[in-house]
C-alpha cells in the first residue's frame, strides 16, 4: 500500500515561529553577554602614551657653536689684554683672527638655522623670506661679537675694522643657512663644529704629541715634530669632518635619500669655512695683520709659515673630508641587481 504525502497541521506551523524567536533570543544574549566583556576590554587597554619634549638638534648644535665663538673671544682677549708689550698683543691678535672668524661664521650659520627650521611660518616660506630671517639671525650674532671686540680691545680703526668682519662674517653664515637645503647647511656647521673640537683636544696634548714626532733641542727637529704634527691634526680633522657630514645627512635623510653630491658637499663644507675664514681674514684683517709682520723679519716669517700652514690645512680638510664623506656612502649602496 503506498504511503500518502503527510500534510502539514496546524501544530506543525506553530513550532517553527518558536524556533525562530528562540534563535533570536539566543543571538540577543549572545550580543548583550558580549558587551560587558568589549567594555572590560577597552577599559583595560593602555591610553596612547603623550609624546615627551624633545630639545631639536638645531638648537643644540647653535648653543654649542654660540658658545665655542665666546670662548675664542675671551680667549683672545686675555692673551691680548695680559701681554707685557704692546707688540705682542698685536701678534697674538692676529694669530687668533682666522680662528675667530671661523667661529663666527659658524655660529652665524647655527644661529640662522635655527631660525629657519624652528620658526613655523619662515620654514613653510619661500626662499627669500628664509634667507632674510637666517642672514638676521647672522647679524645679530655678528652685532654682538662687534660690541665684544670694540669693549675688550678698544676704539681704534683697525679695531673697527676687526668688530665690521666679524659681524660680516656671522651675516654671511646666516646667510648660508638660508639655502634651500637646510640638511646640507646643518651637516657643514656639525663638521666646522668638529673640527674645531679635534683641532682643541690635540692642542692640549700638543707638547705630548711632538715628543711622540722627536722634537728635540735642536730648530730641525722640532720643525719636524710640528710639521707632523700640523699633518695629523689635518688628517684627523678631515676624517672627523666627513664622518659628522655623513651622519647628519643620513640622519636627517627621511623616506628619501639625498643626492650624492649634497654627501660630497657636507663633507667638504668645514674645509670651505677654514678656507673661506682664510680669505676673509687676509682681507677684512689685512691691516692687523700687516702691522704684525712688520714688528720684525721673525714675525713676517713666522705670519707667512702660520697663514700657508692654515691654507694647507683648509685644502686637506676640504678634499679628504669629501672623499670620507663620498666613501662612506658608497659602504651604504646596494649593488644594481641584473635582470
Amino acid at each position: 500500500m503506498t504511503e500518502q504525502p503527510r500534510t502539514p497541521t496546524t501544530a506543525d506551523a506553530s513550532t517553527k515561529p518558536a524556533r525562530s524567536g528562540k534563535s533570536s533570543a539566543g543571538k540577543t544574549a549572545g550580543a548583550a553577554a558580549g558587551a560587558p566583556d568589549a567594555e572590560r576590554a577597552g577599559a583595560g587597554t593602555t591610553p596612547p602614551k603623550r609624546a615627551r619634549f624633545a630639545v631639536p638638534l638645531e638648537l643644540i648644535f647653535a648653543v654649542v657653536a654660540l658658545g665655542w665663538l665666546g670662548v675664542m673671544l675671551r680667549s683672545a682677549q686675555v692673551s691680548v689684554t695680559t701681554a707685557a708689550e704692546g707688540t705682542v698683543a698685536v701678534y697674538l691678535a692676529a694669530y687668533s683672527l682666522p680662528g675667530l672668524i671661523s667661529a663666527s661664521l659658524v655660529a652665524g650659520a647655527a644661529t640662522g638655522l635655527t631660525a629657519v627650521t624652528m620658526i613655523g611660518p619662515v620654514r613653510r616660506a619661500g626662499a627669500t623670506v628664509r634667507f632674510a630671517v637666517a642672514a638676521v639671525g647672522g647679524l645679530l650674532v655678528g652685532a654682538v661679537a662687534a660690541l665684544i671686540v670694540l669693549n675688550s680691545y678698544g676704539q681704534g680703526g683697525a679695531i673697527t675694522i676687526l668688530a665690521a668682519t666679524f659681524a660680516a662674517s656671522a651675516t654671511a653664515g646666516g646667510a648660508f643657512a638660508g639655502i634651500r637645503h637646510a640638511a646640507l647647511a646643518g651637516a657643514v656647521v656639525n663638521a666646522s663644529l668638529g673640527v674645531f673640537l679635534i683641532g682643541f683636544v690635540l692642542n692640549l696634548f700638543q707638547d705630548p704629541l711632538l715628543n711622540l714626532f722627536g722634537a728635540g733641542d735642536t730648530q730641525s727637529s722640532q720643525a719636524t715634530a710640528l710639521s707632523w704634527f700640523s699633518l695629523t691634526s689635518s688628517l684627523l680633522s678631515a676624517l672627523i669632518a666627513g664622518l659628522v657630514a655623513y651622519l647628519t645627512l643620513t640622519s636627517r635623510q627621511g623616506d628619501e635619500r639625498p643626492k650624492w653630491v649634497v654627501y660630497l658637499a657636507g663633507g667638504a663644507g668645514a674645509g670651505m669655512v677654514l678656507l673661506v675664514s682664510e680669505a676673509i681674514a687676509r682681507t677684512g684683517g689685512g691691516r692687523l695683520l700687516d702691522l704684525a709682520g712688520r714688528l720684525s723679519e721673525a714675525d713676517q716669517a713666522a705670519q707667512e709659515i702660520l697663514a700657508n700652514s692654515r691654507f694647507n690645512n683648509g685644502l686637506i680638510v676640504l678634499f679628504i673630508g669629501a672623499i670620507t664623506a663620498m666613501i662612506l656612502l658608497g659602504r651604504t649602496l646596494k649593488p644594481i641587481e641584473d635582470d
